[in-house]
């Protein structure tokens, strides 16, 4: 997991890849310009209750604050319990379990990248926020991150 500043997203090109180009369409809003899929998301936080881990195994999770904020639940799969997989063949499964390992804080102007095995939980309560709006940007893994379900 990398928790940046957005402005600084365009010198992980090592780990992230296409992160120079991301981070300028990203600032241009333009999402068909990133060269990966852009969800743009925006909902109100919940408590702890109405959220679920998930997991991925070839994709990174890059998760761009616009505005709000959210606390994110990250720690090792092997901490909660596998559930189903991701509808329509996502890369990945639900988890179950309560929160648990680092809570991130993700604010409006900074960037959180999770990667493959890092089960994480988003939506949570943060103190003067009661929504968040962001990109997620699914980034296909290099090969050196990816995991195979049973590692």
């Amino acid at each position: 997991m990398i928790l940046d500043r957005i402005s600084n997203l365009k010198y992980y090109g090592e780990l992230i890849p296409g992160a120079e180009a991301i981070a300028a369409a990203f600032e241009k809003n333009s999402p068909t310009d990133a060269g990966f899929e852009v969800r743009e998301k925006g909902y109100k936080l919940k408590t702890d209750d109405k959220r679920r881990f998930e997991v991925h195994y070839h994709t990174i999770d890059l998760m761009m604050a616009k505005s709000g904020g959210e606390i994110i639940a990250v720690c090792p799969m092997e901490s909660v319990e596998m559930a189903e997989a991701l509808p329509d063949g996502g890369d990945g499964n639900k988890m179950n379990g309560a929160p648990c390992g680092t809570p991130v804080q993700l604010r409006a102007g900074y960037f959180c990248a999770i990667y493959p095995g890092e089960a994480h939980m988003v939506g949570g309560c943060l103190e003067g926020e009661t929504e968040v709006s962001k990109w997620v940007v699914k980034v296909p893994c290099p090969d050196r991150f990816c995991i195979e379900v049973g590692e």
